[in-house]
């Protein structure tokens, strides 16, 4: 039993705490009540109206001011305005939590904090209810008698500095505890969480205590949402064409408020000194979809009003222009835009956003693109456009008149932080609208798997699309919380690609992939193994974040099953042939063929299309060896970090895909090292034909390290090329049964005599195709010609008819 105590009796807080209870407690506020309804029935009785309001101000002003006066020196947040003790630092709202501040007991300490609004909120988002967290704690402190409070605050204090706070409450107490008691800890990882989660969840705590944060109804923020600004049309004249086409951003931005969690700092800071010069101040913003450009423009709003505002300069009007409105709902956008500008021109100053600049540019015609450039550093009228990597690189930089008149701000994607930051704000409005909770376990899902599956879109627009479109399935499913599956299922949709929780279904049809690929690829047991281990890992998430799902390298010599284990593998794990992209490497041999694969100002190429619109996928690279070397410095750079940036600087992921290069390179040296040598192991062959590899500089150690794994296939024995006529007949037979109906039955004479005749150690199952194309196919089709062969019957091949 735990018996040591904590006394706050004569601290500052406590007192405070003690004033606030007698003078706003639950009987004084009765007691106003009652003075109130007994005045207010007195002065109505008697008529004297003005003279109950005289009382009513007399009875209320004191005892507002006298709370103001609790709220500022005790209730906030604010450091303390004296030398304080550990005490004295607790928060208020712990404080008025405990019932007596003399004896206070850890239980009755923790079981204060967890009561507070922001306990509840952290003990909430750690997945967990605060009165079932609560019984938890109490069987840790029954087995934990040596916990101090006192010790414990004195702790809190210390992690309340690095925290940054200016008082011990319930964050500082539970960071403290979770950090240094095993037992606190060990609830911690029964949560799935980390201490380094559990400083973010306290980061969301305190945006959700700004949050709510009401602002007096007297304060400027308040009285400027409630009767808005004055003297627009005193300094500015009347734009009747402008305001017909565009919004006006700067008309209420003030009092919206500014985000508490803001990224791209920097670039605004930037962008208003760009904005604030007397020549070259109109600004390109580019960024790809997603990174924040349009949030951005609206806090540059805010920034540039509350400026003029605290200056006591004319405003600046920010208007953003409709486009689509502009190029197809007026006559003549040309004139129409010219007079408009013409008018703004001499009716204050302006700055105008043109969000769909490409659009534009590409679609307004020759005379839209001079007014702009007419108007592009004019004095009282100034651009920002905003446009993602692509068009800039496409409609802008190509043309470098145009490029030469903007100021360029290139916005990056926002880090990991940045975006939890953001999502934890977007959530508090989130969760009011559309009434589902989201946990910070959901959060931290969003996070993870947006940069994992939908790394061709940016941060943090993608995770905001992800939580929003998560909430409203929760909701439609009638689920009160956000959960990992459904955030699951969005990125699936999204990312076109299957990212649902493991089931054990799912763990048996890769427990038995081995099995399958051993079916149809003979011989070649190094090749599936290393397949295997790779996919294993990938549907675990245990590879490299930042490379693809496998990187591998078959080697040998023709016919021994390179390609068709590509082919098998893209059937059996990724659905269909259809979801490999194959590359001849004979098509990229020269220099110039490095745009294939890059790209053009006129756009991506075939295989950035194919793996933007199929992440999930299988990509052959036949015969690498023929590829011309900057070629394969490209796939380098894909192999090494899983993405390509082509020629207008638009990123593809290739972290979902399964990358196998094919060669034959040494085949000359395989055909006769093979006829000197009949009996040779496989380690033996793999040796010297790697040697052989590098001493002639095929390819080099760095390329070959760049591989996963490196997979030397062997000629194949006549037992094999037995088993591999067999699969080939099968197939012969099932598309017979599929298409025509007709049951193909081979005897055994047949596939002996086409095993024997079909058998080549150096062209390998590429001979025996021939083989049965001639004896079995050819065939075939002439007994079909010649006979009347009806779905149903049976048609059986002898080995005399081959004769």
């Amino acid at each position: 039993m735990n018996t040591k105590t904590l006394n706050l009796a004569g601290t500052h807080i406590a007192i405070g705490a003690s004033l606030h209870k007698i003078f706003f407690g639950p009987i004084s506020v009765l007691m106003y009540g009652v003075v109130l309804i007994a005045a207010s029935l007195g002065f109505w009785f008697f008529g004297e109206p003005f003279k109950f309001v005289i009382a009513l101000a007399i009875l209320v002003y004191p005892v507002f001011v006298f709370h103001l006066f609790l709220e500022d020196i005790f209730m906030g947040n604010a450091k303390p305005r004296w030398t304080a003790l550990d005490g004295d630092l607790l928060s208020f709202a712990i404080v008025r939590q405990l019932r007596y501040p003399r004896k206070i007991s850890i239980k009755d300490l923790l079981d204060s904090v967890v009561n507070t609004q922001s306990g509840s909120f952290i003990v909430r988002e750690m997945g967990r209810e605060p009165e079932k967290f609560l019984l938890s704690i109490h069987q840790i402190l029954e087995k934990s008698p040596e916990l101090d409070p006192a010790q414990i605050l004195s702790d809190a204090r210390k992690t309340m500095e690095k925290l940054g706070r200016n008082r011990i409450d319930a964050g500082a107490i539970l960071f403290t505890l979770f950090k240094t008691h095993e037992g606190f800890r060990d609830l911690l990882h029964e949560s799935d969480l980390s201490i380094e989660d559990l400083q973010a969840i306290l980061l969301w705590e305190r945006y959700y205590a700004h949050f709510i944060e009401e602002a007096p109804f007297w304060s400027q923020k308040k009285l400027l949402k409630t009767f808005g600004g004055v003297g627009r049309s005193w300094v500015m004249g009347y734009t009747d064409e402008l305001d017909r086409l565009t919004d006006d951003v700067s008309a209420h931005v003030l009092w919206r408020g500014l985000r508490h969690v803001r990224i791209h700092q920097e670039e605004q800071k930037q962008a208003l000194r760009i904005l604030e010069k007397s020549d070259l101040h109109d600004l390109l913003i580019i960024g790809n979809v997603g990174v924040g450009k349009k949030t951005l423009v609206e806090n540059i709003a805010f920034a540039v009003r509350k400026y003029e505002r605290e200056k006591f300069r004319a405003y600046t009007r920010i208007l953003n222009v409709k486009t689509a409105e502009l190029l197809s709902g007026v006559a003549n956008p040309d004139t129409f835009l010219l007079h408009a500008l013409k008018k703004a021109q001499d009716s204050g100053r302006f700055i105008l956003i043109i969000e769909d600049i490409a659009l534009m540019l590409s679609s307004g015609g020759e005379k839209v693109q001079a007014i702009l450039m007419k108007f592009i550093r004019e004095k009282n009228v100034q651009l920002i456009g905003i446009m993602n990597t692509q068009e800039y690189h496409q409609l802008v930089k190509s043309s470098p008149a145009l490029d030469h008149f903007f100021e360029k701000l290139t916005i990056d994607e926002a880090t990991e932080e940045e975006t939890m930051a953001v999502l934890m704000e977007k959530t508090f409005v989130l969760e009011k609208e559309i009434e589902v909770r989201v946990t910070y376990k959901a959060l931290r899902s969003i996070v993870k798997l947006a940069k994992r599956y939908l790394a061709n879109l940016s941060y943090p627009g993608k995770a905001v699309s992800v939580l929003e479109d998560a909430m409203n399935l929760a909701k439609s499913a009638g689920d009160m919380f956000v959960t990992e599956s459904h955030i699951r299922e969005i990125i699936s949709q999204k990312g076109h690609i299957d990212v649902s929780e493991l089931t054990q279904s799912d763990k048996e049809k890769v427990l038995k992939l081995d099995e399958v690929l051993h079916k149809r690829i003979v011989g070649q047991e190094a090749a599936v193994e290393a397949l295997v281990s790779s996919l294993k890992r990938a549907v675990l998430e245990l590879h490299q974040e930042n490379k693809p799902l496998g990187t591998f390298l078959f080697l040998g010599p023709t016919g021994v099953g390179k390609t068709h284990t590509a082919k098998v593998l893209a059937e059996e794990y990724f659905g269909s042939i259809d979801n490999m992209i194959r590359l001849d490497m004979n098509d990229f041999s020269t220099e110039n063929s490095v745009t294939g694969i890059v790209g053009s100002q006129q756009g991506s190429t075939y295989l950035a299309r194919r793996v933007q619109d199929q992440p999930f996928a299988l990509i052959l690279l036949d015969e690498i060896e023929k590829a011309h070397p900057k070629v394969v410095n490209l796939f380098l750079q894909i192999l090494d970090e899983g993405h390509l940036v082509d020629f207008n600087g638009v990123k593809t992921d290739f972290r979902n895909t399964i990358i196998i290069a094919t060669s034959n390179a040494g085949a000359l040296f395989v055909r006769d090292f093979l006829k000197e040598n009949e009996g040779i192991d496989h380690a033996t062959f793999e040796a010297h034909l790697t040697e052989h590899i590098l001493q002639q500089g095929i390819f080099s150690p760095e390329f070959l390290n760049r591989f996963d794994d490196v997979v030397l296939y062997h000629a194949l024995s006549k037992e094999e090329a037995t088993r591999v006529a067999i699969l080939m007949l099968d197939d012969i037979v099932n598309e017979m049964k599929e298409k025509r109906g007709i049951d193909l039955k081979v005897e055994e004479d047949v596939v002996r005599s086409i095993a024997e005749k079909g058998y080549s150690r150096e062209f390998g199952a590429r001979e025996m195709r021939r083989t049965i194309i001639d004896t079995i196919e050819n065939r075939l089709a002439d007994y079909m010609l010649n006979n009347d062969v009806k779905r149903g019957e049976d048609v059986v091949i002898k080995r005399e008819n081959l004769e």
